[in-house]
C-alpha cells in the first residue's frame, strides 16, 4: 500500500471542502458527546462554506449562535492546530492545510498507483524514458511511482522522492490546475528557491508560465530542477473534476529538447486522462480561477 505523505492533494481536498461543506455536528444523526469538538465542527463548516474570501469572526459568532469571545477561543485553537489559517491582510479565515493532510489519508484508499501501473509502463515503453507519478504533499510534491527505460543514460528518481513544484514538471502541472489562492499559499509557505540557474524565481514570470501550461494541458521543466534533464507533465484529475496528480516523462537534455517533448505532449496527455478515467474523473480545460466564480 503506497502511503501519500503530499499538497495532489493540495488542492484537490480545500476545493472539496470549499464547495462541498461537510454535514454540520447538529445535524448528524449521533450528536457528539464532547460540546467543544461540536462548536469548533460547526466553525470549520461556516468557514468552509465561506469561500475564497474568508470568514470574519462576527460572521462566525453570528452563524453558530456563539459568543465572540468563545468563538475566538476556538478558532485560534484551530488555527494553531493547522485546521484554519488566517489571512495576514484581511483577518478573515480560510480552510488550513491541515485538512488536505488527513485528506490524503482518504486519497490513499483510492490506490491510484495501482490503477495507474499499466498506463505509467505503456508510457514508458511507448516514450523509453523515465516515467513518473507524482501526488501534491504540502510543501512539495511526492514522487510514488517511477518507471526506468532501457536507456544507458537517463534521468533518475525512486518512489518517496520530494520535489519542489515551482521547478519540476509534475509540480507545474498540479499548480496550474489549482486556484490562484492554493498557489499563493505554496508560493508563500515554501517560496521559489533556485535549484538551478534556469529556474523560475519570480511569481509573476511562474504566473505567466503556468497560464501557458494550463492552456496547452502540460507542463514543461527545461533544466530547472536539475541542469542537463528536462521533463513534461500532465495532470490527473479525480472524480469531482479537480487534480489528483500529475504524471511526467524526464530524460536528458541531448534527447528531450523542447521540440522532442512538444511532439511527446500528446502521449504524456493521453495517459494522464487514461489515468483519469480509472479514478472516475476526467480532463479540466476550464480555468481554476474561473470554475471559482461560477
Amino acid at each position: 500500500m503506497w502511503h501519500f505523505s503530499n499538497d495532489v492533494e493540495l488542492l484537490y481536498n480545500i476545493e472539496q471542502w470549499i464547495e462541498f461543506p461537510m454535514v454540520a455536528a447538529s445535524e448528524s444523526p449521533r450528536p457528539p458527546r464532547i460540546q467543544a469538538l461540536a462548536r469548533a465542527s460547526n466553525i470549520i463548516d461556516v468557514i468552509a462554506a465561506g469561500g475564497d474570501e474568508g470568514v470574519g469572526l462576527s460572521e462566525v459568532s453570528r452563524a453558530t449562535a456563539l459568543n465572540k469571545t468563545t468563538a475566538f477561543n476556538l478558532i485560534a485553537s484551530l488555527v494553531t492546530l493547522g485546521f484554519l489559517e488566517q489571512d495576514e491582510q484581511s483577518r478573515r479565515y480560510r480552510l488550513g492545510l491541515r485538512n488536505l493532510e488527513l485528506g490524503r489519508m482518504v486519497q490513499e484508499r483510492l490506490n491510484i498507483s495501482q490503477l495507474a501501473r499499466p498506463i505509467l509502463t505503456e508510457l514508458c515503453k511507448q516514450t523509453n524514458e523515465t516515467v513518473n507519478l507524482g501526488l501534491p504533499d504540502l510543501h512539495d510534491l511526492l514522487v510514488v511511482d517511477s518507471f526506468r527505460g532501457s536507456q544507458i543514460l537517463h534521468a533518475t528518481s525512486y518512489p518517496g522522492w520530494r520535489f519542489m513544484y515551482h521547478c519540476t514538471a509534475l509540480g507545474k502541472a498540479m499548480l496550474s490546475q489549482w486556484d490562484e489562492p492554493m498557489r499563493r499559499t505554496v508560493y508563500r509557505l515554501r517560496g521559489l528557491p533556485q535549484q538551478t540557474p534556469r529556474t523560475i524565481t519570480d511569481i509573476d514570470k511562474l504566473e505567466a508560465k503556468l497560464a501557458r501550461f494550463r492552456s496547452q494541458g502540460y507542463a514543461l521543466d527545461l533544466e530547472e530542477y536539475e541542469l542537463g534533464v528536462n521533463g513534461i507533465a500532465s495532470s490527473i484529475f479525480n472524480g469531482l473534476g479537480e487534480v489528483a496528480a500529475a504524471v511526467s516523462v524526464a530524460g536528458p537534455v541531448s534527447r528531450l529538447k523542447k521540440k522532442a517533448l512538444d511532439q511527446m505532449a500528446a502521449d504524456v496527455i493521453e495517459a494522464a486522462a487514461s489515468i483519469s478515467t480509472a479514478l472516475g474523473g476526467g480532463g479540466q480545460t476550464d480555468s481554476p480561477d474561473s470554475r471559482r466564480k461560477q
